[in-house]
């Protein structure tokens, strides 16, 4: 689960240049299949679309991210995990931004082991990333 976390900040850090990649493809095996799909369906609207991911998947802000750190994780009675992630994110040159705490959902797929099913981001109220990728990916009417 650890590993898992880490891993993806890493990628996430690096596609932050205005050389980097940004698919999320070569994370696939960090999420359940049913986030993925939702994650590639989102990531191919643009703003001609009249809709589109307007933040930062993985910092909940629109700013840059500089760094995360695993706080603990605890188990949830669904048999899932509850990992806390503490995300420095911000403007540049700016270090006194208040730290955003993520609760990322994993789920052990077996034999894959434990695979982000959901992120929950902090506020009033707070939101999860499944309900509003669904949302965002609805046709319009």
């Amino acid at each position: 689960m650890r590993s898992q976390i880490q891993a993806l900040y890493r990628w996430h850090l690096q596609q932050q240049g205005p050389s980097a990649d940004h698919t999320i493809a070569s994370q696939r095996q960090r999420f359940t299949p049913e986030l993925y799909q939702l994650l590639m369906r989102a990531q191919a609207l643009t703003p001609a679309d009249g809709r589109f991911v307007d933040f930062d998947l993985f910092s909940g802000t629109q700013v840059t991210t500089f760094s995360a750190s695993l706080l603990g994780c605890s188990p949830l009675p669904s048999g899932r995990l509850q990992a806390l992630v503490a995300v420095r994110a911000g403007l540049r040159n700016r270090s006194d931004e208040p730290l955003q705490q993520l609760r990322y959902i994993l789920q052990n797929s077996q034999p894959e082991g434990w695979r982000i099913a959901d992120i929950v981001y902090p506020g009033e109220p707070a939101f999860r990333l499944i309900p509003y990728l669904q949302h965002l990916l609805q046709e319009q009417r």
